[in-house]
């Protein structure tokens, strides 16, 4: 016991330090490589004093744009950083001779595209790098958007073909992430980003790059969703459609519920539902078209083999003087005449 004690103390003793090396071990994981980060660059100081041309040396007449040096840097910040700290000088923006914002702007080499190509069609430079003349940071955000392109493709009558832009990607290849649960997952993937319009439109979460609406329609008109098992149909599905009718009608029309329910009895409807008076039926079927049995029971067996008469009983009796006031009825009074099934 003293030895299980012991053992207890000294894990007790190493929890808050794992909890240290967990913390310490988040904080990589969501820094990541800080080439990554945004870099506190200010376009906003050089727009207007310098052509881009004369940072990006090749911009206009290379597939790459070109990124500056520090020689390039130390032709004006030579006099500028003078009398600045250290830390404050343009040349801790470089790690030897390059730009530590490199890798925050690299094209995925997925993509095909020459900067060249779109300078000579584009002669300004915000039209694709929005809002860069008050931009104080460099990171991902300086690309112009997947539907930017689309939609300037479309302008100049350009193919908006995967093809164009894309050296793997194909609408008849699937991407990587539709495989394995995709067909389990991929439904908080689409109410994710049409939550998010913005991303929808501007990322490959974008289903309508590839798929129609119908596309939709007809797949889940015929393939139910996995919690659609013979548990929802008969517990189930009422709960939800009571809390979500909207998802429901994705599917389902109102009268093919009524279809259903008109031929199926809810799993509550069993023998002496409700009694002693059984007046439940009308908290739900109200106004009833007749006075009828037949209303709610079609093909009830057990209705000609209801309780006959004592013999001493004769029809000119006056049923509801004792029954329904001494002694309960099994079932509804709708006011028919009681020899009609009591013989």
């Amino acid at each position: 016991m003293a030895f299980l004690t012991h053992t207890k103390a000294n894990r007790r003793a190493w929890i808050p330090l794992a909890l240290m090396a967990l913390t310490g071990a988040g904080c990589m994981l969501f820094s990541g490589d800080k080439h990554e980060l945004p870099l506190a660059f200010p376009h906003r100081a050089h727009v207007g004093v310098l052509q881009c041309a004369d940072c990006h040396p090749g911009a206009a007449d290379s597939d790459e744009p070109g990124m500056p040096s520090p020689q390039q840097c130390a032709l004006c910040h030579n006099d500028l950083d003078a009398n600045k700290p250290p830390e404050k000088h343009a040349a801790t923006l470089f790690e030897g001779t390059t730009l530590k914002a490199t890798r925050a702007v690299r094209l995925s080499g997925e993509l095909i595209f020459s900067h060249q190509k779109h300078a000579g069609a584009e002669s300004n430079c915000g039209a694709c790098h929005t809002g860069i003349e008050t931009s104080e940071r460099i990171g991902a955000e300086m690309h112009s958007s997947m539907r930017r392109c689309m939609d300037c493709h479309a302008e100049r009558t350009v193919a908006n073909d995967c093809a164009t832009c894309h050296r793997e990607i194909r609408q008849d290849v699937k991407p990587e992430d539709h495989f394995h649960n995709w067909q389990l997952t991929h439904g908080k993937v689409v109410r994710a980003a049409t939550g998010g319009r913005a991303m929808m439109e501007a990322s490959t979460t974008n289903c309508a790059l590839c798929h129609s609406e119908s596309t939709c329609v007809s797949c889940h008109m015929d393939v139910p969703p996995p919690s659609h098992n013979n548990f929802w149909r008969l517990h189930g599905h009422g709960v939800a459609a009571q809390m979500d009718r909207q998802n429901c009608a994705a599917c389902h029309k109102p009268d093919s519920c009524e279809r259903c329910h008109e031929n199926m009895e809810p799993q509550s409807h069993t023998g002496m539902f409700g009694a002693p008076k059984d007046t439940h039926c009308l908290s739900c079927h109200f106004p009833l078209k007749s006075n009828s049995c037949a209303v709610c029971h079609k093909n009830t067996q057990s209705h000609t083999m209801a309780t006959p008469m004592p013999s001493w009983h004769n029809p000119g009796m006056n049923c509801r003087q004792c029954h329904g006031v001494t002694q309960s009825l099994p079932h509804v009074d709708n006011g028919s005449t009681c020899t009609m099934c009591h013989k």
